[in-house]
């Protein structure tokens, strides 16, 4: 393996908010983000996200019946609606 000249990396400066992985475990909770609103499956797929009006959110995805909702992190376990989550309201 090669190695480059002058022995610095270029590594970038670690970003204000973690990326994380979907599969990160310890991912912030958000009522009613526990189960699938749908079949009550507990394994969702989880992604971070902020709403168009800034509201950090959850985005979340079921794998078993592929029901999908965003639920705002100060919320109170109601999906936020779709066209407020994409901003097309």
């Amino acid at each position: 393996m090669a190695r480059r000249k002058g022995g610095t990396s270029r590594r970038s400066a670690e970003p204000d908010e973690p990326l994380g992985s979907i599969a990160q475990s310890g991912a912030p909770a958000a009522p009613g983000a526990d189960r699938c609103q749908g079949c009550g499956n507990p394994d969702l797929v989880r992604i971070r996200m902020t709403l168009p009006d800034g509201r950090p959110a959850l985005y979340v995805s079921c794998r078993t019946c592929e029901r999908t909702n965003w639920f705002a992190l100060d919320g109170d376990g109601t999906p936020v609606p779709r066209e407020q989550a994409l901003g097309t309201d």
